[in-house]
């Protein structure tokens, strides 16, 4: 597997964070919410994903919860590659924080914007107590973007586009732009239901994108992830969320 494939293979095995045992709510049942009204009950739900890589199979389990106008995510895999994913975000779901750990690779940072940088430190490299100063612009940093493109999904016309950063979690000291475009709105089978889902054509920006393509399903109800299609046999699919 490529760098470039891993660079979404890891952003979507890092979503996950597992809690204690829960009532089960059927993953393809859709909601009320109105995604246009930023009713994010649905966030508080505790949410599997099976993942599968080639000829490899997981789990992953994400939570995520909300105090004093920062959304707190933690993710972490189930018998798959132990990564583990902190990151705080703001009431956009613009990525304050970043925290990511993977001991096979031997990487365990944190990440910081201030303005039009971000600050890098800890274990990658392969170098302990490193530094690493990016310089990026203006545009937002979605390292969690699962969570930063649910209203660009929901609210945008087939056709828009947006631009983003985001850093490879293989090489965390390398900042990437990619692109967003919205592909329709499409009906797809989830758990053996229907549901209406927004689809998103997910890429590195510019010429690169030849290297790195996902499709991404949002769920049309409350704009939630439910499904990816990814460069490298990478295939991504909610299964389960539950009250916590």
């Amino acid at each position: 597997m490529t760098v470039l494939t891993l660079i979404l293979s890891v952003s979507l095995t890092a979503w996950f964070f597992c809690l204690r045992r829960a009532v089960p709510v059927t993953a393809g049942a859709e909601k009320p919410a109105d995604a246009s009204k930023a009713s994010f009950a649905f966030l508080y739900l505790e949410h599997t994903f099976n993942v599968k890589e080639k000829d490899q199979g997981f789990k992953n389990i994400v939570s995520i919860r909300k105090k004093n106008n920062i959304y707190y995510f933690d993710s972490r895999d189930i018998k798959g590659k132990n990564t583990v994913t902190e990151a705080k975000l703001n009431m956009d779901f613009e990525t304050i924080e970043w925290k990511f750990s993977n001991p096979k690779k031997n990487i365990n940072v944190k990440a910081v914007r201030t303005g039009n940088k971000i600050f890098v430190t800890g274990t990658f490299d392969k170098k302990e107590n490193n530094k690493k100063e990016i310089n990026i612009d203006e545009r937002k940093w979605q390292q969690i973007y699962q969570l930063g493109m649910m209203k660009f999904a929901v609210k945008e016309a087939k056709g828009k586009n947006i631009e983003f950063w985001c850093l490879n979690p293989d090489d965390p000291g390398n900042a990437m732009v990619i692109a967003a475009a919205k592909e329709g709105t499409e009906t797809i089978m989830l758990n053996g239901r229907k549901i209406e889902a927004a689809r998103l054509r997910i890429c590195l920006a510019g010429l690169l994108s030849v290297f790195w393509t996902g499709d991404y399903w949002f769920r049309v109800s409350d704009g939630f992830f439910v499904r990816a299609k990814v460069s490298g046999d990478i295939f991504v699919e909610l299964k389960e969320e539950k009250q916590r």
